[in-house]
Formats: structure tokens, C-alpha cells, sequence
């Protein structure tokens, strides 16, 4: 790379470093302004004198520095945060939204507030700490306003916890049936405990409130976990469009590097997403970890290793770094039917790219090399961590066989 090259990239490095600095102190600037906004006019609902008022606006710019410093410390162990944090705006105004419910919510009797809400969205949108950290603000909040009681306090911080885990349990699951009783009976449960530990007694209308707060928070949380799965779905998906655009500037260094493992590289991308779209997979998240499979070997071995950092460097999606992970079943076997796509797809375009049109001339010689490479593959035991059934395998196979232009 020439001094004037080095120049420009050292140039574009500080810019972007400035760029995020803006975006950092635009979200801290943006969630204490919520949440000052949010403690006046609790505040002024509840009549709150001038000194509490300010111990309220003490207490969100406490809150933003808390959440600043937690996204710094994710940044740096670089983990699957630094993808969800690429946006900073939509955090800020998911938590104005959170912001603006809780103020309704406190227009609420105590135990009808369906608190969950807050931990679960916020976890959806970031991860459980800031989920948690969140909602713990919100009914603090509640608290310096001198509404609640440590039992009222208690029961919220329960409910929060279980917003937490609703979401880890929601990812899995395809009929959400159970999860709406689990989470009805939960906070029924929760509000008619503390209810009975603070008063001594099972009061009726607290029996209607945690009725109507169980009933709010099963159906609120299901389909707001639903909701921000399609628009997460929504995000990704143009984020793996964005980076397997020609211009994007990791595809540009793949082509620079290799004009064969940039074609090699489409080819892989563009068939594994048919097998996707026939197996019902992700096709985005196959066609870019079959773009990117091989981006270890622009630096050289470990490939692995030096695929990952690179991904990771240019802030590829955390859904195609995991199969980069799994590159060869060197490190890891495929965990993932789309992992185990990108494997199959590549090992058999990698066969045909080393052999000639010529050997491969007829369809018997083609049809052969298919199924033996799925079938060494297969034998090894690569896919048996995948999920990857004998009917998807034999789907893949058809489909190369048949449909997939491997040359």
C-alpha cells in the first residue's frame, strides 16, 4: 500500500472515530434528556416539591453515564454488541418510547403498571443488562416519587427479571401457546405475593389488578416480541443486502485480493441462498456467509482466526461471523442449518473449480461428484450439530444436482 493509500485510510479511520464519538454522546445526551422529561412529569403527577424534583434529574443523568460506560465495555469485548449498537438513534428513541409508557403507566394503580414491558423491549433492542438496567430506572423512578414500598419495589424487580428471560425463551419458540400462560400466572403470582406480604391479606381488588396486569403483560409482551422481531428481521436483512453490495468495501477488498475468490465467492453466495430458499433457511444470512467464507484466506492462515477478526473489523453481522467460525469444520461444526448450507455448497463448487469443464463434461461425471462430496461430508459427521435433517440434506443435493450452475 503506497504512503498517499495510507494516508486516505488513516484519514477515514479518525473520521469515523469522530463520527462515533457524536453518535456515543448523542445517545447519553438523548436518554438523560428522556429520562429528565420522563421524572418531571412524574413529578408534577404526583405534586413532588423542587428538592425531589431534582433528585430526579441527578438520578437520570446518573442513569445515562451508567448506560454510556455499559456500552463502552461492550464495545471493547467486541461481542455480538457491537452489531446492535451500529445504530445508536433507534436506542435512544426505543427509549424515549419505554420513557413516554412509563409515564402513562404511572397514571396506573401500582399493581396494575405491566412493568414487564420495559425490561423485555429494551432487552430485544440491546441485551439483558441493558434491559435490566433500564427497567430498574423506570421504577426507580416510580420510587423517588414516593409512590411505592420496598414490597411494590420488590415485585417490580421480579417482573423486570422476568422480561429478561422472557426473551431467550420467545427466540426459541415458534407457538407462544404456553409462554402466555407461564407469563400470566408469573405476574399474577408476583403482584398477589408481595401484595399479601405488604398487607397481610388477599385484598380483591388486588386479585382484579394482578388479573388485569397478567392478562396486559402476556399478550403485551407476545406480540411486542413479535413486532420487534420483524423489524429487527427487517434491519438484518439490509444489512446483509448492504454488505454484499458491489460497493461495499470489503467486497471490493475480496475482489482486489482475487479475482477467483471473488467469483468463487458469488457463485457460493448465489447458491447457497437457492438451497435456502428451498430448505426454508435464512437466505440472506447464507448467501453472506457463503460470500465470506473464505475471507481468511485474504490474510492467511489461521484462516479461521484471521476470517473472524477481519469480519469482526469491518462489523459484519454477528449471524455470518458464527459461520466463518465454523469455516471447514476446522475450529467448530456447523451449529446452524444455514452453517451447514455454506459448508456443502462450498466444498462442491470448490471440487468443481478444481477440475476442468472437460472431466466434468457429461452430467453422470457431475451428478457423481455431488453426491460423493455429500456423502464424504456427510459420513464425517460434519452436519450433525446443524439441525440438519436427511430430508434438507437430500433437498441440497437435488437442488445442486439438478437447478444449481456449479460451473
Amino acid at each position: 500500500m503506497t504512503e498517499a493509500e495510507n494516508e486516505v485510510k488513516s484519514e477515514k479511520q479518525e473520521k469515523q472515530k469522530d463520527h462515533d464519538k457524536r453518535r456515543k454522546n448523542f445517545i447519553m445526551f438523548s436518554i438523560a434528556m428522556c429520562g429528565m422529561l420522563e421524572g418531571i412529569l412524574l413529578g408534577k403527577l404526583n405534586y413532588l416539591e423542587i428538592d425531589r424534583m431534582l433528585i430526579l434529574l441527578f438520578f437520570s443523568i446518573l442513569y445515562a453515564m451508567i448506560f454510556l460506560v455499559g456500552i463502552e465495555f461492550y464495545q471493547i469485548q467486541q461481542d455480538w454488541f457491537y452489531e446492535k449498537i451500529l445504530n445508536n438513534g433507534n436506542i435512544a428513541v426505543w427509549f424515549a418510547g419505554f420513557s413516554m409508557a412509563a409515564v402513562l403507566f404511572g397514571c396506573l394503580p401500582e399493581y396494575v403498571r405491566p412493568v414487564l414491558l420495559f425490561s423485555l423491549g429494551m432487552t430485544m433492542i440491546t441485551n439483558s443488562f441493558f434491559g435490566m438496567i433500564s427497567g430498574i430506572f423506570h421504577v426507580a423512578i416510580y420510587a423517588i416519587c414516593g409512590q411505592e414500598n420496598a414490597y411494590i419495589l420488590l415485585c417490580y424487580i421480579l417482573l423486570l427479571i422476568g422480561g429478561c428471560i422472557t426473551v431467550s425463551i420467545l427466540e426459541k419458540k415458534e407457538s407462544f401457546y404456553w409462554e402466555a400462560i407461564f407469563l400470566f400466572l408469573y405476574t399474577f403470582s408476583s403482584i398477589l405475593i408481595f401484595s399479601y406480604v405488604q398487607t397481610g391479606q388477599l385484598k380483591g381488588n388486588v386479585l382484579i389488578y394482578g388479573i388485569c396486569n397478567g392478562i396486559f403483560s402476556s399478550i403485551g409482551a407476545i406480540s411486542f416480541f413479535q413486532i420487534l422481531h420483524k423489524y429487527q428481521h427487517s434491519i438484518q436483512t439490509k444489512r446483509m443486502q448492504k454488505i454484499l453490495k458491489e460497493n461495499f468495501q470489503l467486497v471490493q477488498a475480496v475482489k482486489n485480493f482475487s479475482q477467483i475468490d471473488y467469483y468463487h465467492a458469488r457463485k457460493v453466495a448465489e447458491i447457497t441462498r437457492g438451497c435456502a430458499l428451498k430448505l426454508e433457511a435464512d437466505p440472506d444470512i447464507t448467501a453472506a456467509g457463503g460470500f465470506y467464507y473464505r475471507l481468511g484466506r485474504m490474510v492467511g492462515e489461521p484462516y479461521v482466526e484471521n476470517g473472524v477478526a477481519l469480519a469482526k473489523s469491518n462489523l459484519l453481522p454477528k449471524a455470518v461471523v458464527e459461520i466463518l467460525k465454523e469455516y471447514n469444520g476446522e475450529k467448530e461444526l456447523p451449529s446452524t442449518i444455514e452453517s451447514a448450507i455454506v459448508h456443502i455448497v462450498d466444498s462442491v463448487v470448490t471440487k468443481f473449480d478444481v477440475l476442468d469443464k472437460k472431466t466434468l463434461s457429461s452430467s453422470w461425471n457431475q451428478d457423481m461428484l455431488v453426491y460423493q462430496t455429500l456423502n464424504e461430508n456427510s459420513a464425517a459427521g460434519l452436519y450433525d450439530k446443524s439441525g440438519l435433517s436427511m430430508n434438507m440434506f437430500i433437498k441440497i443435493r437435488d437442488y445442486l444436482i439438478k437447478e444449481a450452475e456449479l460451473f
